[in-house]
């Protein structure tokens, strides 16, 4: 994510009733080319690449930038949530300057369907607030995703607007802190 600026990056883990939220470290490898090698986690995101690709080009330690925590379960990788700047020349936007600050995530199959994706995204969204006050955070997903529907509701984004984007329908949503930064 560009323009942290003045947030201090990797933050303090943010710990949850069964989750933390940190920063990658070597050991989420394997993890994360299973994410990207997945072909159910990129069903909704434009495919699964290859894992021999992902062998070859994933770092040793992956994903070690600011906006993205890894969610750790019982010292274990299953995914992660970002936080990145939306590009100006996709659809949709709250800000007229544009680059705003998108959440998204990932989790491995097996963490599906136990509430690890809310409760993340949840804590993520949390922190936010404290990082950059009075910035608003969006969330975009393809309208045949109904899990990620669901959940962008229940963490409390409202929709803005529907358009296609690779070749299907997708919803924009924002989300703004309803309490001011303490």
């Amino acid at each position: 994510m560009t323009g942290l600026a003045p947030v201090a990056w990797p933050p303090a883990p943010i710990r949850t009733e069964r989750l933390v939220l940190r920063p990658s470290e070597a050991r989420d490898r394997t993890a994360f080319i299973e994410l990207f090698a997945s072909a159910e986690v990129g069903a909704y995101l434009g495919g699964s690449r290859p894992r021999a690709e992902l062998e070859r080009m994933v770092p040793e330690v992956p994903g070690r930038r600011p906006g993205l925590f890894v969610i750790d379960l019982d010292d274990t990788m299953i995914g992660m949530v970002t936080f990145d700047r939306r590009d100006a020349e996709r659809p949709g936007h709250v800000r007229p300057d544009a680059g705003e600050a998108e959440l998204g995530y990932m989790l491995l199959p097996e963490a599906w369907g136990r509430g690890y994706a809310a409760e993340a995204c949840a804590a993520a969204l949390d922190w936010f607030p404290d990082a950059l006050p009075g910035e608003p955070v969006v969330l975009c997903t393809r309208t045949a995703n109904d899990r990620a529907m669901r959940l962008a509701t229940k963490l409390g984004f409202t929709e803005v607007e529907r358009f296609e984007e690779y070749g299907a329908e997708q919803w924009f949503g924002v989300w703004r802190s309803l309490t001011p930064s303490r």
